[in-house]
């Protein structure tokens, strides 16, 4: 119940805090393919090394290596220690608050890069990578289907049913290949 209600706080801070970004019309059959830049947010809890392996392997045929910055929390590194090599940004568990809100220094690392694309790979609503996202300040912010999500994302793949992780990421980039 606690951890519902500093939920409940954070929402309320995102709402006020990004009241200013409104989200500009584009037409998303050509904005993916038009990109350069993009963010991908890893999520919380450890991918397996097929997932991982998959995912950059798309993203760097998509996007080249020194186009993508990830951004992991720093105690999940080894979860990507074996994928080719791509700019990381970290972040600690104690920069973000009990309200789930990521303090300035962990945002201030996202905010030297522009990017034309953020991709969230939670698949669940996690408040620091969907403000992480949101702050990106990327036109196109995609996730999977979730919860208040229209808050953070323009772009949500609603995936059926819940598949292993592998499966799950292999239908979020056929999506993506559409575009």
């Amino acid at each position: 119940m606690f951890e519902e209600f500093r939920f409940a706080i954070g929402r309320a801070y995102a709402k006020i805090h990004f009241r200013h970004h409104h989200d500009r019309m584009m037409n998303f059959t050509d904005v993916l393919s038009k990109s350069r830049r993009v963010l991908v947010i890893f999520p919380e809890t450890p991918l397996d090394r097929e997932s991982v392996s998959l995912l950059l392997k798309y993203l760097i045929e998509r996007f080249s290596k020194d186009n993508i910055v990830i951004l992991i929390r720093n105690d999940q590194l080894g979860s990507i220690a074996t994928a080719p090599a791509v700019k990381t940004l970290t972040y600690k568990q104690e920069e973000i608050s009990r309200w789930f809100i990521p303090n300035n220094n962990a945002l201030q690392r996202i905010a030297i890069g522009t990017y034309d694309v953020a991709i969230d790979l939670n698949t669940g609503l996690k408040f620091p990578g969907a403000f992480f996202c949101k702050e990106s300040n990327a036109p196109l912010r995609i996730s999977f289907t979730k919860p208040q999500g229209d808050r953070f994302y323009n772009f949500q793949v609603q995936i059926k049913s819940v598949m292993n992780t592998a499966t799950l990421y292999k239908n979020l980039l056929k999506c993506l290949e559409m575009f």
